[in-house]
């Protein structure tokens, strides 16, 4: 079966087609130029570039597979969570579809979409139960994975998540939006331990705010003495993307040991980082079996919605009704 898959969560326009498990397309088109001036996605923004986009994408990704509309067997799209204004942009989009072309739709839930990554093109083999972490720009939480419709969440950020604390840090600092990946070309392990910060935690929820107040707060004092210069920023940098992933990591291993889980299933776009990557790798020496998306499907993106869609109807006999809404449970 051929299942189109359609993103349009946040500022990521992204349609994608899957024979299977298969990527044959995922084509995304951003909007984030125009976000940028203002040091993060603006809704309306987003919500018009759908609009605008969703069209030429999905006829891109059907090219790019070689198929037409009439191929395709499934329409999978994300439901929740997200910006309402741009999620109704998809989830109309696809419901539309469903009805012209009188093929099924599923809304899935796209943080469960990003823990599908690592199964794309049968790069691994999908076994249960296993513990499911999603670290990105809006969410920061980490479930007990029975199948992908028994989910529990056990815990999550109490306040920012740490994607979006990592922008509110480098936006600070001067380095622009989006700011994980400046924070992460900046990060120099030798400095990493040169300031001592601190997160909050309360279990296995995490708490952000305190760590992005205290970078705030040490900038200014710097400033007020006149000795900020570059490696004072990449040493100020350096330590706070340490404590983020390690106070982060340490949290998923004791879970995964409360749990008594040794497969860690990883996704979302924070996963793109270089050194949480290897932070995470580095716990297979512990025992833990760690799956982290491959980067091309770290971000939003269609091809994960589509290959959950897939999984829930061919596996489990979920399909959607068109009075679903966006943002329902």
């Amino acid at each position: 079966m051929y299942t189109l898959g359609i993103e349009t969560s946040c500022d990521e326009t992204s349609c994608a087609v899957l024979k299977g498990y298969r990527v044959l397309s995922n084509v995304t088109l951003s909007s984030l130029r125009e976000h940028k001036k203002y040091g993060g996605v603006i809704p309306e923004i987003a919500t018009r570039a759908h609009l605008v986009n969703i069209d030429q994408v999905t006829r891109l990704a059907l090219e790019e597979s070689g198929l037409s509309l009439a191929k395709i067997g499934l329409i999978s799209v994300t439901a929740k969570p997200g910006l309402i204004g741009a999620l109704v942009v998809g989830l109309n989009f696809a419901k539309a579809l469903s009805f012209a072309l009188k093929k099924p739709f599923i809304g899935v839930d796209h943080l469960l979409a990003h823990l599908f990554a690592p199964f794309l093109d049968h790069q691994e083999t999908l076994k249960f139960p296993f513990l499911g972490v999603v670290i990105s720009g809006g969410h920061t939480e980490i479930y007990r994975v029975d199948d992908f419709n028994k989910v529990k969440m056990i815990g999550a950020t109490r306040d920012d998540a740490c994607g979006e604390v990592f922008d509110k840090v480098a936006v600070s600092y001067g380095l622009g939006y989006p700011g994980g990946p400046q924070i992460d070309k900046l990060f120099n392990p030798a400095y990493c331990r040169d300031f001592k910060f601190k997160c909050g935690r309360i279990g296995f929820d995490l708490s952000f705010s305190g760590i992005k107040t205290a970078l705030m707060y040490k900038k200014i004092e710097f400033e007020k003495k006149g000795t900020v210069d570059g490696r004072l920023r990449q040493r100020l940098i350096s330590s706070f993307q340490h404590t983020v992933f390690e106070t982060v990591v340490s949290t998923i291993q004791e879970a995964a040991e409360k749990l008594k889980i040794k497969t860690i299933v990883c996704g979302g776009g924070v996963l793109a980082n270089n050194y949480l990557r290897r932070l995470l790798k580095a716990k297979e020496k512990q025992g833990l079996k760690m799956l982290i998306t491959p980067r091309q499907f770290s971000g939003d993106n269609a091809a994960i919605v589509a290959g959950l869609g897939f999984y829930l109807y061919n596996k489990r006999g979920l399909s959607s009704s068109f009075r679903l809404e966006a943002g329902a449970s």
